[in-house]
C-alpha cells in the first residue's frame, strides 16, 4: 500500500506545475523560498527568547502556579501560548497575587514576542515577496519559465498550418483534369496499320 500512496503524491506534486504558467502563484511561491533562510533565523531568535524566560518563569513562578510553570516544558508550553495573546489577562492576574514584578515578565515579554519578533517576520516574508515580484517585473519575456513551451507551440501551429496549406494545394492539383498547353487535350489511338497515334485536339473539338 506504501507505494501507491507515493504514487499519489508525487502525482499531487505535478499541482505544483501549475505555478509555472500562473505569475502570481510562482511569484508567492518563490517570496516563500526567499524567506526561508530569514524564517530559521527568526526561529532561532524566537526559541532562545522562548528558553529564556521559560527558564525564569519557573525559577519565579514554579512553585506558586506549577500547573503553568511546574517544569520547564511547561513554562515553554504557556508562554507560547501567550505569544498569541491567548489567556494574557489570567496570567497577569495569576502573576500579580504571586508578585507585583510578575507584571514587568509578562509585558516585556509580550513586547518582545508577540510584537517585535511576530513583525520581524512578517517583514522578512514581505521583503522576499517585493523580491520576488522585482525578480518577476525585471526578468525577459523569453526567460521565464513556460515561455520556451509557448514558442515551440507556437512553431508547431506554423508548421501544422503550412502542412494543411500545401494538402489543399495538392487536393486541388489532383482534382484538375490532364490538359495540354492553351486548353488543348490528347487523343490517343491505332491507325490502319495498326501503328500508335497521338492527336491534340483543341477545345472545339478540331485537331
Amino acid at each position: 500500500m506504501r507505494p501507491r500512496y507515493g504514487a499519489r503524491l508525487l502525482r499531487l506534486a505535478r499541482v505544483l506545475r501549475a505555478a509555472r504558467f500562473l505569475p502570481q502563484l510562482r511569484v508567492v511561491l518563490v517570496a516563500v523560498a526567499r524567506s526561508l533562510p530569514g524564517t530559521l533565523s527568526f526561529l532561532l531568535v524566537g526559541g532562545l527568547v522562548l528558553y529564556v524566560y521559560a527558564m525564569a518563569g519557573w525559577v519565579f513562578f514554579g512553585r506558586h502556579d506549577p500547573e503553568h510553570y511546574g517544569s520547564i516544558g511547561r513554562a515553554v508550553l504557556t508562554l507560547f501560548l501567550l505569544m498569541t495573546l491567548d489567556g494574557f489577562g489570567d496570567a497577569v492576574h495569576t502573576g500579580l497575587e504571586i508578585s507585583r514584578w510578575s507584571l514587568l515578565y509578562y509585558a516585556s515579554y509580550v513586547l518582545l514576542a508577540s510584537f517585535v519578533l511576530v513583525n520581524v517576520l512578517i517583514g522578512v516574508v514581505l521583503t522576499s515577496l517585493d523580491d520576488a515580484r522585482a525578480t518577476e517585473r525585471d526578468e525577459p519575456a523569453h526567460q521565464r519559465p513556460g515561455a520556451v513551451e509557448d514558442e515551440d507551440r507556437r512553431l508547431l501551429l506554423e508548421r501544422v498550418a503550412a502542412a494543411r496549406r500545401a494538402l489543399d494545394a495538392l487536393e486541388q492539383d489532383l482534382a484538375r483534369p490532364e490538359s495540354g498547353p492553351a486548353g488543348r487535350s490528347e487523343l490517343s489511338g491505332k491507325d490502319a496499320g495498326g501503328r500508335h497515334v497521338v492527336q491534340s485536339v483543341g477545345p472545339s473539338g478540331t485537331p
